[in-house]
């Protein structure tokens, strides 16, 4: 073997490793989706769009393995710092942080605790007033009438509501979807 093929085979191993790396990446993605919408974008995300493919530049590959790697990162302290702070019955607690935040990665301040522990419990309290319900579009849509506003209200009274009435929001998104999964017992 001379350089020239070393090199080439050097290429060829690290596109090959991205190009497994990024099928790795998918898969944690399936795992979340339509569960945990934060960290689905957040690993959706953490490449900035660079896909590895049979001709991706070593540069490429190099900078895709560094953001992946700091995804990966970033979702795994996340995780750490959830299973540390919160129980499994609070899991719904840690995820609602994440939905108020709009991402992952915010570790957890005492003010978006106690913001997340509102909406829990106003959703607690809003699912409560349903008793033994018939799952029903309509049903639904009256929940998330009843409870988005308000939930809406509590963020702006913690400081998390960061756009304006009538622009969309990924925070108030997040909220609706999981509000409809509850709805639906998913």
């Amino acid at each position: 073997m001379n350089t020239f093929e070393a090199k080439n085979l050097l290429a060829d191993s690290l596109r090959c490793l991205c190009r497994s790396m990024e099928q790795i990446r998918l898969r944690e993605i399936e795992k979340v989706v339509g569960y945990d919408e934060p960290m689905q974008d957040h690993l959706a995300e953490c490449t900035w769009a660079i896909v590895p493919y049979e001709d991706t530049s070593v540069e490429e590959c190099l900078e895709y393995l560094k953001l992946l790697y700091k995804g990966f990162e970033q979702a795994a302290n996340h995780t750490n710092t959830i299973e540390k702070s919160f129980n499994l019955a609070r899991f719904d607690l840690a995820h609602i942080c994440d939905m108020v935040f709009g991402m992952i990665g915010h570790g957890f301040p005492e003010k978006l605790v106690k913001c997340a522990t509102e909406i829990h419990h106003l959703f607690e309290k809003k699912m409560h007033a349903l008793g033994h319900y018939t799952k029903s579009e309509k049903g639904c849509e009256k929940l998330i009438g009843d409870f988005i506003p308000e939930a809406i209200e509590i963020m702006d009274k913690h400081g998390y509501k960061d756009w304006k009435d009538g622009e969309y929001s990924i925070s108030v998104g997040y909220l609706i979807s999981w509000t409809k999964r509850q709805y639906y017992g998913e």
